[in-house]
């Protein structure tokens, strides 16, 4: 009889969550949710509008860096979460950037907007993607 290895679902839950997170969110940045009536940005407009305000010393060129910056980090990570390519590195990446992004919440928008979204919790998720390993054979 074949048992499942409990840890291996958990990385997998992981690894797929933080993907969909980080996907969805360039998703929206795009409009892509707006035909379902969801998101928070609808263009990549609003979402700048909403970068500038985790970093307001940013404008022009430098804030179009950081928002193109941004959105080809989370992409290329969603990506590679989803294709579970070098789990210890693309999660440690991953919790950095979470780290990143949930401190420059706070800093801008106080600590409520972070917690509230939970990206402490997402970052938090992602070390333990990196950190977890799958080889480990869990026990009863």
């Amino acid at each position: 009889m074949h048992t499942f290895n409990r840890i291996r679902i958990v990385r997998i839950a992981l690894r797929l969550s933080l993907a969909a997170g980080f996907l969805s969110a360039v998703a929206d940045r795009f409009g892509w949710w707006a035909p379902f009536g969801q998101g928070s940005w609808g263009n990549m407009g609003a979402f700048a509008e909403f970068t500038h305000q985790l970093v307001p010393f940013a404008s022009g060129w430098l804030l179009t860096v950081i928002v193109w910056g941004a959105t080809v980090t989370e992409s290329s990570l969603g990506v590679l979460l989803l294709t579970g390519w070098r789990p210890k590195f693309v999660g440690a990446a991953s919790c950095v950037v979470l780290i990143v992004f949930g401190t420059a919440m706070a800093v801008s928008l106080g600590m409520e907007s972070p917690l509230s979204y939970s990206v402490f919790t997402a970052a938090s998720a992602a070390a333990a993607y990196a950190v977890i390993d799958q080889t480990t054979q869990s026990s009863d």
